[in-house]
């Protein structure tokens, strides 16, 4: 049980203000909340699952630079994509030949890989030997801080105007875009 409380409280304390927390409040102010919430919980457990399962043993192949490339790239062509094209932006996404649930999975998932979320779940899970409980707190202290961003996002897309959303959107992107490609400079 220790396992459990453990890993929720240090990933849900880890995330809370992180990029992939405002990435859904991002998200959640163009697409339904929905299917922001069912996507991020989607990417979560897969993307802690690797940190149980796998640990290191994937970043012995893949450099964590080039995951952490990637990531940045997607959120400044998100970034990008609403600058320019503001309200048509978020429709491609909604309607892209991938849809908005392929969309939100794959750039959390790359977000989130190599984080401190994930490394903290790898930790936890050598720490404790208890691969479940450990899965189940790390999953439910992510989503939740997540929940929290979602809630955020859908309050302020009825609050404020469409068009500085669009902007509040762009910026947040370009924002983690700029400081991702900065964590995979220095690594």
């Amino acid at each position: 049980m220790n396992a459990l409380i453990s890993s929720f409280i240090l990933v849900f304390a880890s995330e809370m203000g992180d990029k992939s927390q405002f990435m859904a409040m991002a998200f959640a102010t163009f697409i339904k909340a929905r299917t922001v919430l069912i996507s991020i919980l989607v990417a979560a457990l897969l993307n802690m699952g690797i940190a149980v399962l796998f640990g290191s043993f994937i970043t012995e192949y893949i450099p964590i630079k080039y995951v952490k490339l990637l990531a940045a790239i997607s959120f400044l062509i998100f970034g990008l994509i609403t600058l320019k094209n503001g309200h048509e932006g978020h429709e491609k996404i909604r309607k892209s030949k991938y849809g908005p649930v392929f969309t939100i999975i794959s750039t959390y998932f790359i977000s989130e890989f190599g984080d401190k979320t994930q490394l903290s779940t790898l930790a936890l899970t050598a720490t404790y030997k208890n691969p479940v409980f450990v899965l189940l707190g790390a999953t439910a202290g992510i989503f939740i801080a997540d929940v929290i961003g979602i809630v955020l996002g859908v309050y302020l897309g009825k609050k404020l105007p469409t068009k500085l959303l669009h902007y509040i959107s762009a910026f947040i992107f370009i924002i983690f875009g700029f400081i991702t490609l900065y964590e995979a400079k220095t690594l």
